[in-house]
């Protein structure tokens, strides 16, 4: 509120006159009638500052400006009380335009408003003025994300304040510095500023002070939480305690000043605080995940109760959104579609681009959930645009930029696709007319070839006739051997399939260890030179996803190689790092197939899950495996780093680089190998690339395994049609 941060030297005044601090909007008009009659000059810009500081938001910038236009007549006077007085007024309606440019988001207007009226409080001596003024600059740099210079002014007031000993304004000096601290996850010197606004306001016996300190100290604390633990380490319960302990705090306090928002405030809080929890410590769909959900739904509904009998809309969209988060998570789809679409209703009406985003992230994750996949995409365009709303003139300007650079580049793509459409038409009116060339003259040699044979066949006819009886039955001879031969060499192959599979990761292997993941496995022909293996050796699980040189045959005799050197390297060598053990196969196969100057070997993922440590850590021979980090509003695809070098003799020869992934629980890790992206197919038969299948993956991150698998495989289908599929194809998925 404009109080806050206007002028401060009405306290006297107000101190005699407290019947003025509940003014009713009758007590505001009679002092608009009084202004008309007043007798002096000072009389009517004492009444103006009145109005000004307590009419409502649609009226008080009005009468501001007549406070303003007076005062700065009357700094003229000759009459030195007057002219102070004039001054203050008029350094008061400065600051008033500040809070105003301040609280539309128009930060350069509200700094230049701030420093004009400090200029005046700084000519007159105004002290409290002064400190008034110098928060209100640390306000509006703070929102701008200039820290230094917001603590810079908020320490300059806060100074001013100590040597006045205005016990008042200095807890809210102390809670402003406590607060810029705590969103900078400096939760000591938070504690230290907050614990001395909490000793002012207990001294002053100030309970809505009280209470706003504590809940600031709750926020601090939940702050640290979500930005440091959260999906990284273990949350301390003493740390998770903390902010639910402030919370019931600043609930207890509110309650001793009957303020009911506050108290809806603080059990909003604590809602929140449950989900937090119930997040940071336990699996979704269990039975005390759902537990603490409960709790919070039951705190929700309060809130939205209250914030409707105040008729705060934003807090009620607030609250609508978070009970719409909460059914999403216990699973209660119809009901979190209900309160997230009447969210989104509430927030467009408000207006607000915060609120908005946050209806639109959650109903975009309860659309998806629906398979209501076009709705899904509308609310995420929709979240995208209200957080472009929100962001800096400097931001605004790149995303331009960018636009315009992504429609140029979309332009010229589109001139270079006509253009090889064109040329391919060309190419294909060539060949075909070569193709009519070729069968005319090929028409007339075969004419002349058939008079030539019916000629000779009219002279030797009988002969003719035993030869050709001798020549089928050698025909009918060569074709039951081949035949025989090829079903010879396709059983031969088909049981070499088996042995191959027979050596991939079981089913059992993987769900003894794995309780959530897919496996699209699609060789190009019988057998694969793609493959997946596991192994469990000393309380650690190995996962190889590997693409061997060639396919078909050749690539599954690799496969069969590299498998067995795998397993030999774990359990016969004891080597327990991902990257030695590449390395010992890298050596074992050039020691046996690469001395003659053959490149054979593998691209591969191996991932080493450790049980006891509780680490994952891999290592990468030109395939990266990909992360999807989930969240709460947006999933995050992570391309994790890879060396760029076979297992095998190639160009470079270093040893292999072992990485650790750090993943929280939910995420998704995906291994595959290049047959997907660089199968041909889709309207112009060109290769489907790496960056749309990671697309597939992340926009599908959040439905289940198996779905996710159905869709890859369909795409793949419906991506390659009638076309060859061209290699062997391996994707596998892992929820961690």
């Amino acid at each position: 509120m404009k109080k806050n941060i206007s002028i401060l030297f009405f306290v006297t005044l107000l101190t005699n006159c407290n019947y003025l601090i509940a003014q009713s909007d009758y007590y505001i008009d009679s002092l608009i009638v009084k202004v008309s009659h007043a007798k002096t000059d000072t009389n009517k810009l004492l009444l103006l500052s009145i109005i000004a500081e307590n009419a409502s938001e649609d009226i008080w910038p009005i009468y501001n400006n007549e406070m303003g236009k007076l005062a700065a007549k009357l700094q003229h006077s000759s009459i030195n009380k007057i002219k102070i007085c004039a001054k203050r007024h008029l350094a008061a309606s400065l600051n008033n335009k500040g809070f105003f440019f301040t609280e539309r988001g128009i930060a350069y207007k509200a700094i230049l408003y701030f420093n004009k009226s400090l200029l005046i409080q700084r000519e007159i001596n105004d002290l409290e003025g002064q400190a008034y003024s110098l928060s209100n600059l640390g306000t509006v740099y703070d929102s701008k994300g200039e820290i230094d210079k917001a603590l810079e002014f908020y320490f300059d007031a806060m100074r001013i304040r100590e040597k006045l000993g205005s016990n008042v304004s200095l807890a809210q000096s102390y809670n402003n510095i406590a607060v810029l601290y705590s969103n900078q996850n400096d939760l000591v010197n938070a504690m230290k500023y907050h614990l001395q606004s909490i000793k002012i306001r207990k001294l002053l016996n100030d309970p809505e002070g009280l209470a706003l300190a504590y809940n600031n100290i709750g926020t601090a604390y939940t702050h640290m939480v979500e930005i440091q633990y959260k999906g990284k380490y273990k949350v301390p319960d003493s740390l998770m305690n903390k902010s639910l302990e402030y919370f019931q705090k600043s609930y207890a306090s509110f309650k001793i000043a009957n303020n009911k928002h506050g108290m809806a405030l603080s059990l909003f809080n604590i809602a929140d605080h449950y989900v937090l929890q119930a997040d940071c410590f336990f699996q979704k769909n269990s039975v005390q995940f759902d537990s603490l959900l409960l709790k919070s739904e039951i705190l929700f509904i309060q809130c939205l109760d209250i914030f409707k009998e105040l008729e705060d809309k934003a807090w009620v969209a607030n609250c609508t959104n978070s009970l719409a988060n909460v059914y999403w998570r216990l699973n209660k789809n119809p009901k979190a579609k209900f309160f997230g679409e009447k969210a989104m209703l509430l927030s467009k009406e408000l207006g607000f681009p915060g609120t908005i985003q946050k209806s639109a992230d959650i109903l975009r994750l309860i659309y998806q959930d629906n398979h209501e996949y076009e709705k899904a995409l509308l609310m995420s365009d929709l979240s995208y645009s209200m957080r472009d709303s929100v962001v800096n003139e400097n931001n605004k300007k790149k995303s331009l930029s960018k636009y315009y650079l992504y429609q140029n580049e979309k332009q010229s793509m589109l001139a270079k696709a006509n253009q090889e459409k064109i040329e391919l038409v060309f190419l294909a009116k060539t060949k075909q007319q070569s193709i009519i060339i070729y069968f005319v003259i090929s028409g007339l040699v075969v004419l002349i070839l058939f008079a030539f044979f019916i000629y000779n066949r009219f002279k030797v006819s009988q002969k003719q006739k035993k030869i050709i009886e001798l020549k089928n039955r050698e025909t009918e001879f060569q074709k039951a051997i081949i035949e025989e031969n090829q079903k010879a060499t396709i059983d031969s192959i088909n049981y070499a399939k088996r042995i191959q599979y027979a050596l991939l990761a079981n089913e059992e292997l993987l769900k003894n260890y794995f309780s959530n993941y897919f496996v699209l496995f699609k060789p190009k022909d019988i057998v694969s030179g793609d493959f997946y293996w596991a192994a469990e050796h000393n309380n650690k699980f190995y996962l190889a996803v590997c693409d061997c040189t060639g396919h078909g045959v050749p690539g599954a005799f690799m496969s069969l190689l590299n498998i067995g050197f795998l397993s030999e390297a774990i359990k016969e060598k004891n080597i327990s790092k991902p990257n030695e053990i590449l390395n010992y196969v890298r050596k074992r196969l050039i020691d046996s197939i690469g001395n003659d100057g053959q490149q054979d070997g593998m691209d591969a993922i191996l991932v080493c899950f450790d049980k006891i440590n509780k680490t994952i850590t891999y290592a990468a021979a030109n395939n990266e495996p990909i992360l999807v980090s989930i969240n709460n509003l947006v999933n995050e695809l992570i391309e994790l780093p890879k060396d760029k070098m076979p297992v095998g003799k190639g160009e470079r020869n270093e040893s292999f680089t072992l990485y650790t992934i750090d993943y929280k629980t939910g995420d998704v890790l995906y291994l595959y190998t290049d047959g997907y992206p660089d199968q041909f197919g889709g309207p112009k038969g060109k290769k489907f690339k790496y960056k749309p299948l990671n697309d597939l993956l992340l926009s599908n991150s959040n439905l289940s395994m198996i779905n996710q698998e159905e869709i890859l495989e369909n795409k793949f289908n419906d991506w390659k049609q009638n076309l060859e599929q061209i290699d062997d194809v391996l994707i596998f998925g892992i929820r961690l």
